[in-house]
């Protein structure tokens, strides 16, 4: 008896523990819905929502990284399914969506392709729990349930399980995929599948089963007289130990949801040899998404440009790496013989690999200590001070776009790192160039904040300081840069080349410019023919050991407009006689490689001088992702062919990911890596952490090279540090514009309010503690910048809602003389006038009870909360959470006032110029009693009081982020045409706030309320003495509390 009782107790944890995880199953399905329903309503919004009935929460926005590879995922699937129903075989078409959740595929397809659907039936087979639920959410929603009644719903909804629903055109089946002998059955009696053609889908969803249950059921699907088998899920292309698939497997883990069939089948060729094991002769597609994705006629050109004009896109080394790791497999068991798609055998590759003549090199990664480890950072960009430092600069870092330097060195190299203090640093920015030039120069040009905000300024690294020098014409970022060297003795100069990149209004450039001390920036004509426009290419110059540079060199690769890698390379050269010209061949065919495709071929690799070659670093390619040995190429150019060879690698034990890493050449036979890594998707981030040097195997005695650790926080623009402002130029480039700004009247010094980074939730906490205002760079505030236009607010708001706004006779809005008034005015008029120049200013108000409840964006303009985002290390704004007033503003100033609550300024569209007071300012500001507004027009008074204010300046640019202290007086004005911002007001402090509404949070505080009574009541006290006498102790009484006042201020600056 005890034995029995010990194995029953054993089955029932057994059971317990499944059961957990079918449910932790089932979860995955909930994020899924989620990103599913972002790809729907962005890239199908003229679509109904067929995934709002299965998502519990309200709309959630993913960012453009998932959203694409979501809707390449879902792209696969349809086109897999469209292909299926266009057979034309005469028999009557099933899709059975294996593992379906609460993917709406039926309702999607019965809205796209009607007449394909005719006749075809939808089965989705799911957990029994699972199907219940999907069963009742269909009925209970009018769309859903009058689409299936469209296909002759039984005439009873609820059958018997295991199907939960039947029509003509659609089944609802609760199975466990387990259970092949259910599955079987009840399709058999609800279905004539033996005169029908059967198409079984699989997204994602197997994957999680045991292997052997799995396979079970491709064997068991194989076994019905027509049917094909269309799967998408994850594999492994170059193994566990690639940091992609280290970090999906990771994540996966950790969700108590590993994916299985990855550790019988990683590769491609297994996962093909795996369905013809099991009776799948003929395998129609076989390829992972990435190659999927290039493939003109499965993914056409129209199709992918399409997507960019929906959403600003460039994490494109990132989606390669997502379609890399997922491929979609179709087979059929109707035709006997070979497969009509060839697998592509990736192969993973490890150690010291030998695969060609070429000579051996040797990849070392040099572990750091904890008290000077590099600062996490991607798509960096990095220059040489003599031969023993490299400085990397910028990139994306774990939280925001940085401003700031990591400095490595040789170990063995003891001099002085001449970086001196600066006033002006180049701001935050990432897919930026620097390159290195003579006498420890460097030039950096361009880069991005998102990807509509390509940056114009270029800033000159020269004696340890940086310098603002000529903007580009056209902004750009992800374009190419090499330093060059033209003529000789006397006449010789030298230059910085660069080459094609990105807009930002996403187009491709192919135009070449050329930078010197000299003459700035001038465009170069081009003789003959020249590279397609592109951007992410690599670029070298062949260097003479002589100089810094040369006369040619080497471009392939990027990206075109069609949104795939371009297979070519060229040779440019460059002449300086009588002026600078540029000519290009297209070496394509001159290619000579053993490879078995155009591997040369990518975006964002690095391209350097390696002895009497180009080394190509890293990078992604068109179609499949590289080992680690296969992220290095070497390119010997020769006069008619371009040999391209893999080295053989000696590798580090630790994979690096070589996307996003800076790379300089510290000479002809070695070079330095720093920084690099990947959002995994949505599975987590990678980076690599340590320095990496490429030398020669043969190379005796490789001193390591070390973070500097003086310079992790001093003044190279680490956290906290101020930076310069970005330049005033417009928005594609241009001349640089005289400053236009209005600036108050009178002669009162003005400091720049220090702009910074914040990269957690407690340093902005200790930010705030200051009390003292600062400019947030690189937050994420959501995809608004991107997409807050004014034709956008207009279709999103309603053109014909009405809103309460300011509307002013002058270009200043003034308090005291009340020269605006309130009006209602229709979003379309709103928005046009201040577009044609109209002084109209939107402050919004609670649309329900504008005078008891403040506005909150949610609550006021849903349909633009999804956009908009209080940034993540703001958990203190979340956790105080009062209100959050969408700002529009014509080119109209604001008058001066302060706000009780503390706030943060979001800048979403256009630039804006504010100017605060501290509140030790607030005696010359001319507040009137009670009032939180100046009776004071500090941009045009000429009173000779403000002459002793401290006026501070901020001037804000898309993306910014500018917190206000409580009381800090501003005034803001639109520097040029329309402003759009969000503030987010909190109470930040624990006690004395005022009971009772606060509408605009700028209430007074409870003591001061109390005050001002207190004051009629001493007042009052007074008023049966002398007047002379009542103004003798009035006096001393105000200034015995102006002199509380002034010790509390020295107290504080003592602490």
């Amino acid at each position: 008896m005890p034995s029995k009782q010990r194995i029953s107790t054993h089955k029932v944890i057994q059971k317990t523990v499944r059961e957990r995880r079918d449910v932790d199953i089932m979860n995955t399905n909930d994020s899924s819905i989620v990103s599913k329903r972002s790809v729907s309503k962005l890239y199908f919004s003229n679509e109904p929502d067929f995934y709002e009935p299965f998502v519990s929460q309200k709309f959630l926005r993913r960012n453009p990284l998932i959203n694409r590879g979501y809707w390449l995922r879902m792209h696969a699937i349809e086109q897999a399914v469209r292909q299926f129903l266009e057979e034309q075989n005469g028999k009557p078409k099933i899709i059975v969506n294996l593992g379906c959740g609460y993917d709406p595929l039926p309702f999607q397809f019965w809205h796209r392709y009607p007449s394909l659907t005719r006749g075809a039936t939808f089965v989705d087979v799911d957990y029994p729990q699972l199907m219940e639920r999907k069963r009742d959410r269909m009925l209970s929603n009018a769309l859903l349930r009058d689409a299936l009644l469209k296909t002759k719903l039984r005439s009873s909804p609820y059958p018997e399980p295991p199907v939960y629903l039947s029509s003509d055109g659609y089944m609802a089946l609760g199975c466990d995929l387990k259970h092949l002998e259910t599955l079987e059955r009840a399709l058999r009696a609800e279905l004539n599948i033996s005169t029908a053609s059967i198409l079984f889908v699989a997204e994602v969803s197997v994957t999680y089963m045991p292997v052997e249950d799995a396979d079970a059921l491709i064997q068991w699907a194989s076994t019905l007289e027509d049917a094909r088998f269309c799967i998408l899920e994850q594999y492994l292309p170059q193994g566990r130990e690639h940091p992609f698939a280290k970090t999906m497997l990771s994540h996966f883990d950790k969700l108590q949801t590993s994916i299985k069939a990855v550790k019988q089948y990683p590769s491609l060729p297994q996962q093909a040899s795996r369905f013809r094991n099991a009776g799948w002769p003929t395998l129609t597609i076989a390829r992972n998404l990435w190659d999927l994705w290039a493939d003109d006629a499965f993914t056409p050109p129209a199709l992918r440009h399409a997507l960019d004009a929906v959403e600003p896109f460039d994490e494109w080394e990132e989606f390669a790496l997502f379609g890399g790791h997922y491929f979609l497999l179709v087979a059929s068991n109707t035709e006997q013989g070979k497969s009509t798609e060839s697998v592509h055998d990736e192969g993973a590759t490890t150690g010291c690999i030998k695969t060609t003549d070429a000579e051996t090199i040797s990849l070392q990664s040099w572990k750091q200590s904890t008290d000077a480890a590099l600062t996490p950072r991607r798509f960096t960009a990095a220059f040489l001070l003599g031969k023993d430092t490299v400085v990397f600069h910028g990139g994306q870092g774990t939280q925001a776009r940085l401003s700031d330097m990591d400095v490595v060195k040789r170990d063995d190299h003891n001099g002085h790192i001449n970086i001196q203090p600066c006033d002006s640093l180049p701001p935050a920015r990432m897919c930026h160039t620097i390159t290195s030039m003579r006498n420890d120069e460097a030039l950096l040009v361009g880069g991005r904040g998102s990807p509509t905000q390509a940056c114009a300024d270029c800033w000159l690294y020269k004696s340890g300081t940086w310098t603002k020098v000529d903007d580009l014409a056209t902004a750009r970022f992800r374009h190419c840069a090499v330093a060059i060297t033209l003529g000789c003795g006397d006449t010789q100069f030298h230059g910085v080349l660069i080459f094609g990149g990105k807009a930002s209004d996403g187009a491709a450039l192919d135009d070449c410019s050329l930078w010197t001390a000299d003459n700035g920036w001038h465009s170069i004509p081009v003789d003959g023919p020249r590279p397609s426009a592109r951007f992410g290419a690599a670029m070298s110059a062949i260097e003479s050991p002589q100089n810094w540079g040369g006369e040619n060199g080497v471009v392939a690769g990027g990206i075109g407009a069609d949104g795939t890698v371009i297979e070519d390379v060229w040779t440019w050269s460059i002449s300086a006689t009588p002026t600078p010209r540029l000519n290009f061949k297209d070496r394509t065919n001159d290619v000579r490689s053993s490879l078995a495709s155009s591997e040369y071929a990518r975006i964002g690799a690095s391209l350097v001088p390696w002895k009497t070659s180009l080394l190509l670093i890293g990078g992604v390619s068109k179609k499949h992702i590289h080992s680690l040995s296969d992220d290095f190429l070497l390119l010997t150019c020769k006069d008619t062919t371009i040999e391209v060879q893999h080295p053989s690698m000696q590798l580090p034990p630790t994979w690096p990911l070589l996307v996003g890493v800076g790379a300089v050449s510290s000479s002809r036979d070695e070079t330095v890596l720093a920084g690099g890594g990947a959002v995994c998707f949505s599975m987590g981030s990678y980076w690599n952490e340590n320095p990496l040097t490429i030398t020669s195997a043969d190379t005796q005695g490789a001193k390591p090279w070390r973070a500097a650790p003086s310079l992790m926080s001093g003044t190279a623009g680490t956290e906290g540090t101020a930076q310069a402002r970005t330049a005033e130029t417009a928005s594609q480039g241009g001349q640089v514009r005289p400053d236009t700004r209005k600036k108050p009247a009178t002669s009162a010094r003005i400091t720049e309010i220090a702009r910074v980074q914040v990269q957690s939730s407690h340093a902005f906490e200790r930010l705030v503690a200051t009390s003292r205002p600062v400019v947030i760079e690189g937050l994420d505030i959501g995809p608004c910048t991107d997409i807050w236009t004014l034709d956008y607010l207009k279709e999103k708001i309603g053109p014909e809602r009405e809103l309460v706004i300011h509307e002013c006779s002058s270009d200043r809005m003034t308090f005291k003389d009340k020269n605006f008034q309130y009006i209602k005015k229709s979003v379309h008029n709103f928005l046009d006038g201040i577009s044609q120049g109209s002084h109209a200013y939107l402050r919004a108000v609670s649309s329900s009870q504008p005078n008891k409840l403040p506005t909150r964006l949610e609550d006021d303009f849903p349909s633009l909360s999804d956009d908009f985002r209080i940034p993540d290390v703001c958990n203190i704004v979340k956790q105080n959470y009062h209100s959050s007033p969408l700002r529009i503003s014509g080119p109209v100033s604001l008058w001066l006032h302060y706000d009780v609550l503390s706030n943060i300024l979001c800048q979403i569209r256009g630039t804006k110029t504010l100017y605060l007071y501290p509140p030790s300012d607030v005696s010359y500001l001319d507040f009137p009693p009670g009032g939180s507004s100046s009776n004071t027009d500090v941009l045009t008074s000429k009173d000779a009081k403000l002459r002793r204010t401290h006026p501070h300046i901020a001037a804000l640019k898309p993306g910014d982020v500018l917190f206000i202290p409580p009381m800090w007086s501003h005034t803001a004005t639109p520097d040029e045409g329309v402003s759009v911002a969000v503030n987010v007001f909190w109470k930040g402090l624990a006690s004395g706030y005022a009971a009772g509404k606060d509408v605009y949070a700028n209430r007074d505080l409870q003591a001061y309320e109390n005050g001002r009574r207190d004051v009629e009541k001493i007042v009052r006290a007074f008023r049966d003495l002398p007047v002379d006498v009542s103004r003798f102790y009035l006096e001393r009484l105000g200034g015995e509390i102006l002199e509380r006042a002034r010790r509390l201020g020295e107290r504080k600056e003592r602490e």
